[in-house]
């Protein structure tokens, strides 16, 4: 599994007559931009038929193909084909990938250095999610100005190392805005972290007014459904969109192989170039393990490598 690239906006993508971007799914409803407007659009019933293998056939980030059913009434018949997810495992008994959102560019994860304190087992959980979904990955390190000691430095480097791009950032002294503002204008954006990193306050230095720009599209939209917890796209001034995802409270990856797992892990990779002594090593507990050697030599840091031995025990509980 490769790192996805990152597909920029052109003129090219635009929008086609008949063809929508879902903005945010209510029911049986979706809003979905076609051309330069938001139209209410209801989800044919065949969406919706039969055994399926992810909680919701539409969400938001599809790109849709949408039909005038008269009397005003836009109805949504086919959902395209998808370039990338947000996925987790959904909960109840049989197990089932819940995809929260599609065709999403970048994959900013978002955490803070202090208040609350940093975890880099959150930055490992989010990398493996948004490289088993097909996400190009950003890691922000927010709230540096809290950071008197420098201790941020030394985990962008551990992960720019790792072939990944590093934003440290302050919305108190500006650091890194503009490098986030070119990102989040540039394509389809999700900002996932835990509470209290400083997501919105990112957002609403960059784009001020977003949140209520939005809350009266989404309150027409939904017409009195309580739909707190909705994945939506937010469209950006300037371009590009923002997807909120405030549901998003565990990061628990669904329906990925260990050998998948280790894909999201490239100093693994590299580690086992002809791979291990047993051809189905978990790299947990066999005896001749290049992965455990690399840990103990120092090629693989051990909280990279816990990271990934609790994402193993998770996948091996769904069987």
């Amino acid at each position: 599994m490769q790192l996805s690239v990152w597909h920029e906006v052109n003129s090219s993508q635009e929008y086609a007559e008949g063809k929508g971007r879902v903005l945010r799914v209510s029911g049986q409803h979706a809003l979905a931009r076609v051309g330069e407007q938001d139209t209410r659009c209801e989800l044919r019933g065949k969406l919706k038929a039969g055994r399926r293998a992810a909680t919701s056939p539409v969400v938001a980030g599809d790109w849709v193909q949408v039909s005038d059913a008269g009397d005003g009434k836009m109805v949504v018949e086919a959902v395209l084909p998808r370039t990338s997810r947000i996925a987790r495992a959904a909960s109840g008994r049989r197990p089932i990938e819940q995809i929260l959102a599609a065709n999403i560019d970048r994959f900013i994860v978002v955490v803070a250095i202090r208040e609350p304190a940093l975890s880099t087992g959150f930055i490992d959980r989010a990398l493996a999610m948004a490289i088993s979904g097909g996400i190009a990955p950003l890691v922000c390190i927010n709230k540096v100005d809290l950071d008197p000691d420098e201790s941020a430095s030394k985990v962008c480097q551990l992960y720019r190392d790792l072939g990944y791009e590093v934003i440290p950032a302050s919305v108190k002294t500006g650091e890194g805005m503009d490098e986030l503002d070119r990102v989040l204008h540039s394509g389809v954006c999700a900002l996932v972290g835990p509470s209290g990193v400083g997501k919105s306050s990112i957002l609403n230095r960059l784009q001020p007014g977003l949140k209520l720009a939005t809350q009266e599209l989404m309150r027409q939209h939904d017409r009195g459904r309580h739909t707190t917890t909705a994945v939506q796209l937010h469209p950006l001034q300037g371009g590009g969109f923002v997807v909120d995802t405030p549901g998003l409270k565990q990061l628990q990856l669904c329906g990925v192989t260990a050998r998948e797992v280790i894909e999201c892990f490239p100093e693994f990779v590299a580690a086992t170039p002809s791979g291990c002594h047993f051809r189905d090593c978990t790299h947990l507990h066999e005896p001749g393990c290049r992965i455990r050697d690399a840990v103990e030599d120092g090629r693989i840091t051990s909280s990279r490598y816990e990271g990934y031995g609790r994402i193993m025990a998770e996948l091996q509980g769904e069987q």
